[in-house]
Formats: structure tokens, C-alpha cells, sequence
């Protein structure tokens, strides 16, 4: 048996059988055949949820009786067969819903026996095996299948609203990601300040699992009492994980009560009560001049 893995891209294993020697042949060189040869195209493959994917099979063989096919699943020292083909009875026997044999002509000696599997799961993240069997001969290969979800972000209060000398608290809400891994980190960035800093009280809560096999979990960030001076800190939660190419980053502002000016919505209250104060302060006048009109006409 011999087998040749190249990185991501193939992967091939083959049976090889001796052959006679040929004249003049040197001494210690063995001439050899592949009875069997089995190859993948899809070593290392990546899905998302909910996806379909291909895991390439098939193997090369010199003419002849017929062949079977398996198609196994592995992760963490189980296993259970997915499908499997008998040749001789031209029959296929599928035990995993979703599961699906492409049987291609053979093309230069070349046959298919690729599997696709419908709306990927979590349940699906582990190691494939393709074997093909011919009498007296078997040869296999396994492809991994790395299921990825990046995770969903989402902090709150949003914005952080709290009174001068409160304690400020919040949370990171980390859903819908696997595998389990990630990492949170949290930074605070002060109004006019030259970088960020790290939140230095930190902590979160165990991992949770969903009905549909992701994880979730929240992460907390601890300010010290809120000053005048922390109005307009901007606090943010970034999230890395194996399905992001870079990290998420989430961000709220802090607002200290008092710490500034009225706003657009205070001042045109303001004006409205002004308003309001100066037609009642002209009703009660109006009210005052036609009495007075009246006790002289008495008069």
C-alpha cells in the first residue's frame, strides 16, 4: 500500500502488485503495478450551516469484475456508516438521511463515487472514509469536514446611560458559533484619549448549546464609578472566532447624566414651555385689561 496526501488540495492511496522483472532489469529494483488506486480532490473541506457539500471520491482500477463502495463517519472514536454500495447488485443501502452517491461512468478508467451531503449540521464536523473494495483488494481515503459558524454579536445597554459615581455594567450577548472556541476581549476608548486601553474586570459565562448544536454565551465588562470626565467613552467587545476571517467588533458609547449641554430634544422643549408660559402670561393680561375696562365704565 502506498498513500500520498498533499496538503488540501489531493490525496491519493494505491495497492500495488509486482510485476516479472524485465531483462537487463538492475539488481534490487522491483517493477510494480496499481492494482487499485483511491483519490480525493477534497482532503480538507469547509461548510457553513445549512449547506451542501461534496466530498470527492474515486479510484482507478484495471478492467475487470465489479467493485462496492462504504462510506463511513468518524469523530472522537465513533463511527457509523453513512452508505454503501454493492456493486454485484448494483444496489445502494443508505443509513444516514441526506446522504447521496454519485456513481460516475468510467471515464479513462476513472469511476466516481463522491458523496453529498444535503443542509449540513454541526452533527456533520468530523472525518469521512471512502473505501472501495475489489476481490482481494480494498483501499480508502479520509477527508475531514470542518462544520463553521461565526458567531452573532450584540451588546447591551446601547447606548450606556447611567447616573455620575454609578458602577457600570455590560454585556456581550456571543450566539450562534461553532465549533466552541472563541474569544472575547474588551477595550475602552475615553473622549480625546490616544489609544484604548483594556477593561481590566472582565468575566463570562459558561457556554450554552442550542437546539441546532451552536454555542452561545455573555460576557461581562465592569467600569469603574461613572465620572463627568467618562461621558462619551467609547467601551467595545471584539469576538474572534475560527469562522471569521477577522474579528467582530461591537461598540457602545457611555453617557453620564449631566455631563453635558441639553440636547436638540431638551432645548426644543424648552422653547415649547416658553412658549406656552408666555401666551398663558398674555391670556392672564388680556384678562386683567378688559376688567379693569369694565369697573370704569361702572364708574
Amino acid at each position: 500500500m502506498a498513500s500520498v496526501q498533499a496538503s488540501v488540495h489531493y490525496g491519493v492511496s494505491s495497492v500495488l502488485q509486482a510485476q516479472p522483472p524485465l531483462p537487463q532489469q538492475p539488481e534490487g529494483v522491483t517493477l510494480t503495478t496499481a492494482a487499485l488506486s483511491v483519490f480525493t480532490r477534497t482532503p480538507k473541506t469547509c461548510a457553513r450551516l445549512g449547506t451542501d457539500v461534496l466530498l470527492d471520491c474515486g479510484f482507478t482500477a484495471p478492467l475487470g469484475p465489479s467493485f462496492s463502495v462504504e462510506w463511513r463517519y468518524q469523530h472522537r472514536g465513533t463511527g457509523r456508516v453513512l452508505l454503501a454500495y454493492d456493486g454485484t447488485a448494483a444496489r445502494t443501502h443508505v443509513a444516514e438521511p441526506g446522504a447521496e452517491l454519485f456513481l460516475g461512468d468510467n471515464v479513462g478508467g476513472m469511476y466516481n463515487v463522491s458523496l453529498r451531503l444535503r443542509n449540513v449540521g454541526t452533527q456533520h464536523d468530523g472525518t469521512y472514509i471512502c473505501t472501495v473494495y475489489r476481490p482481494h483488494l480494498h483501499a480508502q481515503q479520509a477527508m475531514q469536514l470542518n462544520v463553521a459558524e461565526p458567531p452573532k454579536v450584540v451588546l447591551h445597554p446601547d447606548p450606556v446611560v447611567v447616573a455620575p459615581g454609578a458602577r457600570v455594567e455590560v454585556a456581550c450577548e456571543i450566539s450562534g458559533y461553532f465549533p466552541l472556541d472563541v474569544t472575547v476581549t474588551w477595550e475602552r476608548r475615553e473622549p480625546g484619549g490616544a489609544g484604548a486601553t483594556a477593561v481590566a474586570e472582565t468575566w463570562q459565562s459558561g457556554h450554552r448549546r442550542g437546539p441546532n448544536g451552536t454555542y452561545a454565551l455573555t460576557s461581562f465588562a465592569h467600569l469603574l464609578p461613572a465620572q463627568p470626565g467618562d461621558h462619551g467613552t467609547t467601551i467595545t467587545c471584539s469576538v474572534a472566532h475560527v469562522a471569521l476571517r477577522t474579528p467582530l467588533h461591537r461598540r457602545t458609547q457611555l453617557h453620564v447624566a449631566g455631563s453635558s449641554g441639553p440636547s436638540l430634544e431638551d432645548a426644543v422643549g424648552l422653547f415649547l414651555l416658553a412658549f406656552l408660559l408666555y401666551g398663558a402670561a398674555r391670556a392672564l393680561g388680556g384678562l386683567g385689561s378688559n376688567a379693569e375696562e369694565e369697573n370704569k365704565k361702572s364708574e
